[in-house]
């Protein structure tokens, strides 16, 4: 079981050699986008720490504002970078640098060949009960223009997407079989003004691959489930996890977990490592 982890990435530059290294191995492929708004020394930090690692790609780097299309545009340049490279692959799976997995790499890879080609995604029909502007109709329909985190433009414009397609919603990270990822591809080539449509969607990153796929004829072989541990409850949301959510997150049937920050806490990693690993604990 190949599988390839596309991580997008902008701060903690230890942080994120620590999660490269934990998913680094000889069935493994990995791509590294780095937010162009991230100071060249962090950059270098996050490259040199890795460079000794075969099979890790960092892309070309763009800014990615909050909102707009650049973290969309972040994964389809690490997919670019994976196809490009001819590596095999029978997953992929998209991760931020604040991810970390609290299985063991042999663990994950053993769950995703026995999901028998199901992918793994978050997704719920617009309208959405949760998301404002008409159920995030809005975000779709008009036409949206993002500059910076505090600079966003709507116009008052409808639009329709592109094919006839219904618009699909849900969190951005997910763990997609092949065969769900050569069909993004295949749109991306045969439907470019898909893609100029969500140039102009408002947070397009929860809409552009749900979208996609759950159109597909592969729908049925798609899992509502992003297999992700991400506490909500706490604010600002989502939490940064700590030492206390070590047994709620390890009790979860989830892959990877989100967000971590070892400026915060440090030794939460340090548990997950060894719990994947094996070896005793202490909480």
């Amino acid at each position: 079981m190949n599988v390839a982890y596309l991580i997008s990435a902008y701060k903690l530059p230890e942080q994120l050699v620590r999660l490269v290294r934990r998913l680094h191995g000889d069935s493994s492929w990995i791509a590294v986008h780095v937010d162009r708004k991230a100071p060249a020394r962090v950059y270098m930090q996050m490259v040199e720490g890795v460079s000794d690692l075969d099979r890790v790609v960092f892309v070309d780097r763009h800014v990615c504002h909050w909102g707009g299309f650049g973290h969309v545009r972040a994964t389809l340049t690490c997919l670019d970078a994976l196809y490009a490279s001819g590596a095999p692959f029978d997953y992929a799976v998209l991760l931020t640098g604040q991810d970390y997995p609290l299985r063991a790499r042999g663990e994950i890879e053993r769950f995703l060949a026995e999901s028998n080609g199901r992918s793994y995604i978050s997704h719920w029909p617009l309208p959405h009960a949760a998301w404002a502007g008409r159920g995030g109709l809005d975000r779709v329909e008009r036409w949206h223009a993002v500059w910076r985190r505090h600079l966003h433009v709507a116009l008052p414009l409808r639009r329709r997407l592109p094919g006839g397609l219904v618009p699909w919603g849900g969190s951005p990270y997910w763990c997609l079989a092949r065969p769900a990822v050569d069909h993004v591809r295949h749109v991306l080539r045969t439907a470019p003004e898909l893609v100029r449509h969500f140039e102009h969607v408002w947070i397009p990153d929860e809409l552009f691959f749900q979208t996609i796929v759950v159109n597909s004829p592969l729908r049925d072989t798609v899992v509502n489930d992003n297999l992700r541990y991400v506490d909500w409850s706490r604010r600002p949301a989502p939490a940064v996890l700590r030492r206390d959510d070590f047994e709620a997150m390890v009790g979860s049937r989830a892959l990877f977990a989100r967000k971590f920050d070892v400026t915060v806490d440090a030794e939460i990693l340090d548990l997950l490592d060894r719990h994947a690993d094996g070896r005793t604990h202490a909480v």
